[in-house]
Protein backbone atom coordinates (compact mmCIF):
# COMPACT_ATOMS: atom_id res chain seq x y z
CA UNK A 1 0.00 0.00 0.00
CA UNK A 2 1.40 3.17 -0.58
CA UNK A 3 0.22 6.74 -1.33
CA UNK A 4 0.74 8.78 -4.78
CA UNK A 5 4.41 10.07 -3.60
CA UNK A 6 5.33 6.65 -2.63
CA UNK A 7 4.37 5.46 -5.82
CA UNK A 8 6.49 8.27 -7.90
CA UNK A 9 9.61 7.53 -5.98
CA UNK A 10 9.09 3.69 -6.56
CA UNK A 11 8.96 4.35 -10.81
CA UNK A 12 11.43 6.89 -10.47
CA UNK A 13 14.32 3.71 -8.64
CA UNK A 14 12.26 1.03 -11.14
CA UNK A 15 13.55 3.62 -13.98
CA UNK A 16 17.00 3.66 -12.94
CA UNK A 17 17.45 -0.02 -11.84
CA UNK A 18 16.56 -0.27 -15.98
CA UNK A 19 19.10 1.97 -17.25
CA UNK A 20 16.25 3.59 -18.66
CA UNK A 21 16.02 7.77 -18.72
CA UNK A 22 13.17 10.03 -18.34
CA UNK A 23 12.92 10.84 -22.09
CA UNK A 24 13.48 6.88 -23.28
CA UNK A 25 10.28 5.86 -21.01
CA UNK A 26 8.26 8.47 -21.91
CA UNK A 27 8.72 7.83 -25.56
CA UNK A 28 8.23 4.23 -25.04
CA UNK A 29 4.70 4.28 -23.44
CA UNK A 30 3.83 6.83 -26.04
CA UNK A 31 3.42 10.42 -24.84
CA UNK A 32 6.06 13.29 -25.16
CA UNK A 33 9.85 13.30 -24.06
CA UNK A 34 9.43 15.68 -21.12
CA UNK A 35 5.92 13.34 -20.01
CA UNK A 36 7.72 11.50 -16.82
CA UNK A 37 10.45 13.85 -16.04
CA UNK A 38 7.52 15.92 -15.21
CA UNK A 39 5.61 13.73 -13.40
CA UNK A 40 8.34 12.61 -11.22
CA UNK A 41 10.03 16.19 -10.33
CA UNK A 42 7.35 18.67 -10.53
CA UNK A 43 4.17 15.92 -9.39
CA UNK A 44 2.17 16.72 -12.85
CA UNK A 45 0.20 14.87 -13.56
CA UNK A 46 -0.80 13.96 -9.93
CA UNK A 47 -1.05 10.57 -11.20
CA UNK A 48 -0.76 8.62 -14.52
CA UNK A 49 -3.76 7.39 -16.47
CA UNK A 50 -4.90 4.13 -16.82
CA UNK A 51 -3.30 3.28 -20.02
CA UNK A 52 0.12 5.41 -19.30
CA UNK A 53 0.43 3.49 -15.87
CA UNK A 54 -0.29 -0.37 -18.13
CA UNK A 55 2.32 0.69 -20.21
CA UNK A 56 4.86 1.77 -17.86
CA UNK A 57 4.25 -1.09 -15.85
CA UNK A 58 4.53 -3.51 -18.78
CA UNK A 59 8.28 -1.47 -19.71
CA UNK A 60 9.29 -1.60 -16.19
CA UNK A 61 8.61 -5.96 -16.05
CA UNK A 62 6.02 -4.73 -13.12
CA UNK A 63 2.80 -5.85 -12.52
CA UNK A 64 0.45 -2.64 -12.80
CA UNK A 65 -0.81 -3.13 -9.34
CA UNK A 66 2.83 -2.40 -7.89
CA UNK A 67 2.67 1.31 -9.10
CA UNK A 68 -0.99 1.73 -8.37
CA UNK A 69 -1.54 4.18 -5.23
CA UNK A 70 -3.94 3.23 -2.20
CA UNK A 71 -6.95 5.73 -3.90
CA UNK A 72 -6.41 3.93 -7.06
CA UNK A 73 -6.87 0.04 -5.62
CA UNK A 74 -9.83 1.45 -3.45
CA UNK A 75 -11.54 2.68 -6.35
CA UNK A 76 -10.99 -0.68 -8.27
CA UNK A 77 -11.80 -2.83 -5.63
CA UNK A 78 -14.70 -1.22 -3.76
CA UNK A 79 -17.02 -0.79 -6.51
CA UNK A 80 -15.81 -4.27 -8.58
CA UNK A 81 -15.27 -7.62 -8.87
CA UNK A 82 -12.15 -7.13 -10.51
CA UNK A 83 -9.33 -4.87 -10.38
CA UNK A 84 -7.58 -6.61 -13.42
CA UNK A 85 -11.23 -6.49 -15.33
CA UNK A 86 -11.30 -2.35 -14.75
CA UNK A 87 -8.05 -1.83 -16.03
CA UNK A 88 -9.04 -4.10 -19.57
CA UNK A 89 -12.19 -1.37 -19.48
CA UNK A 90 -9.77 1.62 -19.58
CA UNK A 91 -7.79 0.67 -21.72
CA UNK A 92 -10.26 -0.81 -24.52
CA UNK A 93 -11.96 2.62 -23.90
CA UNK A 94 -8.63 4.37 -24.12
CA UNK A 95 -7.99 2.22 -27.17
CA UNK A 96 -11.30 3.01 -28.63
CA UNK A 97 -10.90 7.07 -28.60
CA UNK A 98 -10.11 9.19 -31.63
CA UNK A 99 -6.96 10.45 -29.98
CA UNK A 100 -5.25 7.11 -28.97
CA UNK A 101 -6.93 4.11 -31.01
CA UNK A 102 -4.93 1.18 -30.81
CA UNK A 103 -5.17 -1.67 -33.82
CA UNK A 104 -4.62 -5.19 -33.40
CA UNK A 105 -2.68 -7.09 -35.28
CA UNK A 106 -2.20 -10.78 -35.48
CA UNK A 107 1.13 -12.25 -34.49
CA UNK A 108 1.48 -15.92 -36.36
CA UNK A 109 3.92 -18.79 -35.27
CA UNK A 110 6.59 -18.86 -37.30
CA UNK A 111 7.42 -22.66 -36.01
CA UNK A 112 3.99 -23.76 -38.27
CA UNK A 113 4.68 -25.40 -41.90
CA UNK A 114 4.64 -22.48 -44.13
CA UNK A 115 2.55 -24.66 -46.67
CA UNK A 116 -0.33 -25.90 -43.85
CA UNK A 117 -3.56 -24.34 -45.15
CA UNK A 118 -4.49 -22.64 -41.91
CA UNK A 119 -1.02 -21.13 -41.56
CA UNK A 120 -2.59 -17.43 -41.95
CA UNK A 121 -5.47 -18.23 -39.70
CA UNK A 122 -3.48 -19.03 -36.62
CA UNK A 123 -2.71 -16.62 -34.48
CA UNK A 124 -0.34 -16.77 -31.13
CA UNK A 125 -1.06 -13.26 -30.35
CA UNK A 126 -1.51 -9.77 -30.71
CA UNK A 127 0.31 -6.34 -31.60
CA UNK A 128 -1.23 -3.43 -30.83
CA UNK A 129 0.09 -0.47 -33.02
CA UNK A 130 -1.36 3.35 -32.72
CA UNK A 131 -3.66 3.67 -35.84
CA UNK A 132 -1.44 7.05 -36.59
CA UNK A 133 1.51 5.40 -36.50
CA UNK A 134 0.17 2.40 -38.54
CA UNK A 135 -0.70 5.13 -41.17
CA UNK A 136 2.30 6.38 -41.76
CA UNK A 137 3.76 2.48 -41.98
CA UNK A 138 1.53 1.21 -44.62
CA UNK A 139 -1.98 2.02 -46.90
CA UNK A 140 -2.83 -1.69 -46.15
CA UNK A 141 -5.75 -2.52 -44.43
CA UNK A 142 -5.61 -3.47 -40.50
CA UNK A 143 -6.89 -6.38 -41.01
CA UNK A 144 -5.08 -7.57 -44.19
CA UNK A 145 -1.60 -7.15 -42.22
CA UNK A 146 0.42 -10.22 -40.09
CA UNK A 147 3.13 -9.85 -38.36
CA UNK A 148 6.05 -13.23 -38.15
CA UNK A 149 9.22 -13.56 -37.25
CA UNK A 150 11.65 -15.09 -40.25
CA UNK A 151 14.06 -17.73 -39.25
CA UNK A 152 16.46 -18.10 -41.83
CA UNK A 153 18.97 -15.85 -43.35
CA UNK A 154 17.72 -16.19 -46.85
CA UNK A 155 17.41 -12.47 -47.63
CA UNK A 156 20.25 -11.57 -45.17
CA UNK A 157 21.64 -8.50 -44.73
CA UNK A 158 18.60 -6.86 -45.60
CA UNK A 159 16.34 -9.45 -43.77
CA UNK A 160 17.99 -11.24 -41.02
CA UNK A 161 17.05 -14.63 -38.23
CA UNK A 162 14.70 -13.45 -35.76
CA UNK A 163 13.75 -10.16 -37.59
CA UNK A 164 9.81 -9.53 -37.49
CA UNK A 165 8.11 -9.07 -41.17
CA UNK A 166 5.17 -7.10 -41.44
CA UNK A 167 3.33 -8.16 -44.20
CA UNK A 168 -0.09 -7.50 -46.70
CA UNK A 169 -1.86 -11.10 -46.93
CA UNK A 170 -4.37 -9.91 -49.57
CA UNK A 171 -1.21 -9.98 -52.15
CA UNK A 172 -1.81 -13.76 -53.12
CA UNK A 173 0.17 -13.16 -55.85
CA UNK A 174 3.13 -10.03 -57.25
CA UNK A 175 1.48 -7.21 -58.50
CA UNK A 176 4.17 -4.99 -58.78
CA UNK A 177 7.99 -5.28 -57.71
CA UNK A 178 8.53 -5.59 -53.91
CA UNK A 179 9.33 -7.56 -51.11
CA UNK A 180 7.24 -11.02 -50.43
CA UNK A 181 6.62 -13.89 -48.35
CA UNK A 182 6.59 -17.16 -50.20
CA UNK A 183 6.00 -20.56 -48.58
CA UNK A 184 9.05 -22.69 -50.24
CA UNK A 185 7.40 -26.31 -48.94
CA UNK A 186 7.30 -26.12 -45.29
CA UNK A 187 9.59 -22.99 -44.78
CA UNK A 188 8.98 -19.52 -45.04
CA UNK A 189 11.82 -17.43 -46.99
CA UNK A 190 11.37 -13.71 -48.32
CA UNK A 191 12.21 -12.78 -52.09
CA UNK A 192 12.88 -9.58 -54.16
CA UNK A 193 10.23 -9.87 -57.21
CA UNK A 194 10.56 -8.09 -60.42
CA UNK A 195 8.33 -7.94 -62.98
CA UNK A 196 9.23 -8.24 -66.94
CA UNK A 197 7.45 -5.24 -68.18
CA UNK A 198 8.20 -6.64 -71.50
CA UNK A 199 6.64 -10.37 -71.13
CA UNK A 200 5.60 -10.35 -67.64
CA UNK A 201 7.83 -12.60 -66.35
CA UNK A 202 8.95 -12.68 -62.55
CA UNK A 203 12.01 -12.83 -61.13
CA UNK A 204 12.59 -13.87 -57.89
CA UNK A 205 15.95 -12.60 -56.23
CA UNK A 206 17.51 -12.69 -52.33
CA UNK A 207 19.73 -10.22 -51.05
CA UNK A 208 22.21 -13.23 -50.12
CA UNK A 209 24.79 -14.07 -52.82
CA UNK A 210 24.60 -17.93 -51.79
CA UNK A 211 20.88 -18.27 -52.69
CA UNK A 212 20.27 -18.53 -56.79
CA UNK A 213 17.84 -16.50 -58.42
CA UNK A 214 15.04 -17.91 -60.66
CA UNK A 215 12.30 -16.87 -62.94
CA UNK A 216 8.66 -17.93 -63.09
CA UNK A 217 6.45 -17.29 -66.63
CA UNK A 218 3.98 -15.35 -64.96
CA UNK A 219 2.77 -14.13 -61.51
CA UNK A 220 -0.11 -16.55 -61.58
CA UNK A 221 3.05 -19.40 -61.07
CA UNK A 222 4.29 -17.42 -57.73
CA UNK A 223 2.48 -18.08 -55.12
CA UNK A 224 3.05 -15.92 -51.83
CA UNK A 225 1.33 -15.13 -48.65
CA UNK A 226 1.99 -11.74 -48.69
CA UNK A 227 3.54 -8.84 -49.76
CA UNK A 228 5.78 -7.57 -46.85
CA UNK A 229 5.74 -3.58 -45.90
CA UNK A 230 7.90 -3.28 -42.99
CA UNK A 231 10.94 -4.90 -41.00
CA UNK A 232 11.91 -4.59 -37.48
CA UNK A 233 14.98 -5.96 -35.70
CA UNK A 234 16.74 -5.41 -32.52
CA UNK A 235 19.38 -3.44 -32.80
Amino acid sequence: MADIDEIRKKIDKLITEKGLNYRDVSLKIGRKESYIHQYIKYRYPRRLKEIDRVRLAKLLDVDDTEIMDDEVIASKTGNAPSAKLDIISDIIKASNSPEGKLISIDVLDAHMPANDPHFLAQAIGHHLVCKAMLDDLTASKPEDLKIIKILNESMSPTISSGDLLWFDKSYQYPEADGLYLIASGRELIARRIQISPLDGTITLTSDNPAYQAYTAPSNKEVKVLGKIVCVTHKL
